[in-house]
């Protein structure tokens, strides 16, 4: 069973973290839960405290699977899914009939996300040069960082050893076959490094029901740099699939 942390109570919120992180990224926003939200924050498999065998390979269906298999067993049918980075790749390939939308943060785009085959040396190097780890880190958070940062690099430096290079390569292999129906909201924030807006925006258009929300003042992770603004994005669009639910949409 997926590690988790949790907090508030109402409608199930799924917080699914990106690569090299764990269920810590998401500490603020579970102090301060969005109101009417039930909290879930796991650590996918082989990232934080949720163990992995050693010849796990990883692979975006398999996080995916990892993931309703979570779900069933907290008894959890309907939930909204939000996704950092490679866990909004997860969100996209978890997401069934029964999820009642899905929060895009920053994340790797329905197509797949390619690395440079010359970067994935450094990737590998991470597991023993912590500094290195920590610019890298650091650059996805390029406003703020909490007091907590190089717990955070730590934990990252201690995640499977697979997962170094694994998650570039299996971002790189994975495209999204069957489209979520649901409301669909892309957020970005205008100073990421990584992923481009013009991938936002592509990822807000692959969907029906997407949208794109661009943060001004934020990079590649709102959930570190300003929480606060994220609970309001979250409380905004947690609303908005409320009253859809009660009005039989």
């Amino acid at each position: 069973m997926l590690r988790y942390l949790e907090s508030g109570s109402g409608t199930p919120v799924v917080l699914i973290h990106g690569n090299f992180a764990c269920k810590e990224w998401w500490r603020e926003v579970l102090q301060d839960p969005p109101e009417g939200a039930r909290l879930l924050a796991p650590d996918l498999p082989g990232f934080g405290e949720s163990p992995a065998p050693e010849d796990f390979v990883p692979s975006i269906p398999t996080y995916a699977q990892a993931l309703r298999d979570f779900l069933r067993e907290k008894g959890i049918d309907d939930a909204i899914l939000v996704g950092h980075s490679l866990g909004g790749a997860v969100a996209m390939e978890a997401a069934g009939p029964t999820t009642l939308g899905l929060v895009l943060l920053n994340s790797a785009p329905p197509s797949g996300l390619q690395t440079p085959e010359a970067y994935y040396p450094i990737l590998e190097s991470y597991r023993h040069n912590l500094e290195g780890l920590a610019q890298a880190l650091a650059a996805m958070a390029p406003t703020r960082r909490p007091p907590w940062f190089l717990e955070l690099v730590e934990r990252a430096q201690r995640m499977h050893p697979a997962h170094f290079q694994g998650n570039a390569r299996a971002l790189a292999a994975w495209r999204l076959e069957q489209p979520y129906r649901g409301p669909v909201l892309v957020v970005y924030g205008a100073l990421d490094p990584l992923v481009t807006r013009v991938m936002a925006e592509a990822t807000a258009a692959f969907f029906s029901r997407g949208r794109l929300l661009v943060l001004e003042g934020v990079g590649h992770s709102a959930n570190l740099e300003n929480p606060g603004m994220l609970k309001d994005v979250l409380e905004t669009f947690l609303k908005e699939v409320q009253g859809e639910v009660q009005g039989g949409g």
